[in-house]
């Protein structure tokens, strides 16, 4: 098997294992309390707790700066509970533009992850969705819990999630991790089939053709590649594409030279074991 070729089955490795990180690379943004210091309140364990006086008041709890968010939708999520709350009170998140414009998402609802706060409650969900109108995005979001009057409330980790982001992407995450798996493992396969069949001097037709064929659709998947890239596409989406155009070109474009000769090498030597065979 050529050098070629051999430098072929860890590359496809390289694709395998890297292409189903994507979904990693594109989990949501969290906010652990144990690392990110509540504006208002204090920690105790995992959670946030604030305790307001008779007064009421609102209080800041975080604010996340160039957010990361895909898509044209995002939500903070997270859960909460809470005790003797008087009054009618509700999470409220602000997102804030460039040009200083904010609006807000708040916990208004009677029922379901947007139900306002009041009274007594165990843990439960909450989730601000935001929707976009357009391509700008909020250069930051804050979060802050208003009461009215009197009452206890624990907040736990907080996510922010892009729900309207696979709406736009060519394919999910777990479908990039998928392609980048099989895809690789089937680049391999090929190579190391095409290196035996190189290295014992059979099916010159079929092999050259099946390398100049894979060439160019690596040329095709690094287009594809760059034009992910331009638009904004996802990790999961652009990484396999590119890392795949590279591997096919890299290994079959410059290992077909190599074949060819190998396979003229071969040829030229059963011509001379056929000349100096005794007749």
């Amino acid at each position: 098997m050529t050098r070629a070729f051999r430098s072929l089955i860890p590359a496809a490795a390289v694709l395998a294992i890297f292409a189903p990180s994507a979904r990693a690379s594109e989990s949501p943004v969290r906010v652990d309390w144990n690392q990110t210091a509540p504006l208002s309140g204090q920690v105790v364990d995992d959670t946030v707790e604030v305790t307001s006086s008779d007064a009421g008041g609102t209080f800041p709890l975080v604010a996340i700066d160039r957010p990361v968010i895909e898509g044209d939708a995002y939500a903070l999520s997270g859960r909460i509970r809470y005790q003797g709350v008087v009054g009618v009170g509700f999470l409220e998140m602000w997102s804030v533009f460039s040009d200083g414009s904010r609006y807000f998402s708040r916990t208004q609802a009677s029922d379901g992850p947007q139900a306002r706060i009041s009274g007594d409650s165990g843990w439960r969900d909450f989730e601000l969705p935001f929707y976009l109108n357009g391509p700008e995005l909020p250069v930051r979001l804050e979060l802050d819990l208003v009461l009215p009057d009197a009452g206890r409330v624990w907040l736990g980790p907080l996510a922010l999630t892009s729900p309207g982001a696979t709406s736009s992407a060519w394919w999910s995450d777990r479908a990039g991790g998928l392609i980048g798996g099989i895809g690789g493992s089937l680049i391999g396969l090929t190579g190391a089939l095409v290196g035996i069949l190189v290295a014992r001097g059979r099916g010159r037709r079929a092999v050259l053709a099946t390398m100049v064929t894979l060439t160019v659709a690596g040329i095709g998947l690094l287009v594809a590649g760059a034009v992910a890239v331009v638009l904004s596409q996802p990790y999961a989406v652009y990484f396999p594409l590119i890392l795949g155009g590279i591997i096919l070109v890299a290994v079959f474009g410059s290992g077909s030279r190599r074949a060819r000769r190998a396979y003229e090498d071969a040829e030229l030597r059963r011509m001379r074991a056929m000349d100096t065979a005794p007749s």
